[in-house]
C-alpha cells in the first residue's frame, strides 16, 4: 500500500512540552519506527513531516501539500496529548463515521499493547490535516505528555506495532512489541541496549554519571534545541542494564526503552 506518515509540529512551532519531554521529538520517534517497520513489510511509505513551517497553520498547510503530492491509500499523523496532568490514554482522530470503527480499532490495539487507557475514536473534521487530504488520515494521540503514568508506559515499538496490526493486519518481527523488563527470561537472540527519551543538559549529565556508577558504557547524542539522548552500549545480558533501567524509569520516572538490537 501507499502510505503517508508524519510527525506533528516542528522545532520552530513546538507542540506540547512537559518535564523535559518535547512532543515534536517524541512523535517523530514513533513516526520513524512506524515508517521503518512498514517499509520492511514491503509498503511504499512517504515521509510528509514538515520541518520548515513557522506558524501552526503553515505547518498544517505544508503537511497537506506534502501528502497530496501523490496518491496515497492512507495517512498517519503522530502527536501526543496534553491537559492539566490528569488526562491519560490514547485516542485516534478521524474525519467521519466512515473511519471511526477503524480509528477505534487502532486505539484499542495501542491501549492493549501499552497499558494506556483506551479513549477510542474521535471524529474531528475541523482539523486541516484530516479534512484537506486526498486520503483518509488517522491522527494518533500517543498518550498525554504531561501525565507521568502515561509516559512511564511510553513504547514507540509497541505503538507502531499496534497500528500496523490494527490497520494492515500484519505483524512486525524485527523488534518486540512490548517493552521487556530487566527481570524477564534471558534469550539468546541479539544484544540489548537502553535508550532514554529527550532530556536537557542537566539530566543528560546525571545519566552519564549513572552510566559511570553502574560501569556501563554509552553515548550522548545531541538532537538540537537543547535536547539530548543517551544510549547504552549493547550487551548480551540485559540484566546488566537492570540497575540503570530501574533508576531512570522507576526512581526518576523518566521515559526509557530497553530493547533488543
Amino acid at each position: 500500500m501507499k502510505v503517508s506518515s508524519h510527525g506533528g509540529h516542528n522545532s520552530i512551532v513546538q507542540g506540547a512540552n512537559s518535564g523535559g519531554r518535547k512532543e515534536h521529538l517524541m512523535d517523530r520517534e514513533v513516526h520513524r519506527v512506524f515508517v521503518s517497520k512498514l517499509q520492511a513489510l514491503g509498503h511504499d511509505v512517504k515521509d510528509d513531516t514538515d520541518e520548515v513551517g513557522t506558524t501552526a497553520s503553515m505547518i498544517v498547510n505544508n503537511q497537506v501539500r506534502n501528502i497530496n503530492s501523490r496518491k496515497n491509500d492512507v495517512g498517519f499523523s503522530w502527536h501526543l496529548n496534553a491537559s492539566n496532568g490528569q488526562g491519560h490514554g490514547v485516542e485516534v482522530l478521524c474525519y467521519s463515521d466512515k473511519e471511526a470503527s477503524t480509528a477505534a480499532r487502532i486505539s484499542a490495539e495501542i491501549a492493549k499493547r501499552t497499558g494506556w487507557r483506551d479513549r477510542g475514536a474521535k471524529i474531528r473534521p475541523d482539523l486541516g490535516v484530516i479534512r484537506s487530504t486526498n486520503c483518509p488520515v488517522f491522527l494518533v494521540e500517543c498518550g498525554f505528555i504531561d501525565n507521568e503514568s502515561d509516559m512511564a508506559k511510553w513504547n514507540s515499538d509497541a505503538i507502531a506495532d499496534a497500528v500496523i496490526y490494527a490497520y494492515f493486519g500484519q505483524s512486525s518481527q524485527k523488534t518486540p512489541s512490548k517493552e521487556i523488563s530487566p527481570q524477564s527470561p534471558q534469550t539468546s537472540e541479539g544484544k540489548w541496549t537502553l535508550k532514554t527519551g529527550g532530556v536537557g543538559i542537566g539530566e543528560a549529565q546525571e545519566i552519564m554519571n549513572k552510566l559511570s556508577e553502574f560501569n556501563t558504557k554509552g553515548s550522548l547524542v545531541y538532537e538540537g534545541d537543547g535536547i539530548f539522548y543517551v544510549t547504552s552500549e549493547p550487551v548480551e545480558d540485559r540484566n546488566k542494564l537492570g540497575a540503570l533501567y530501574w533508576y531512570l524509569k522507576d526512581y526518576r520516572k523518566w521515559y526509557v526503552e530497553l530493547y533488543q538490537v
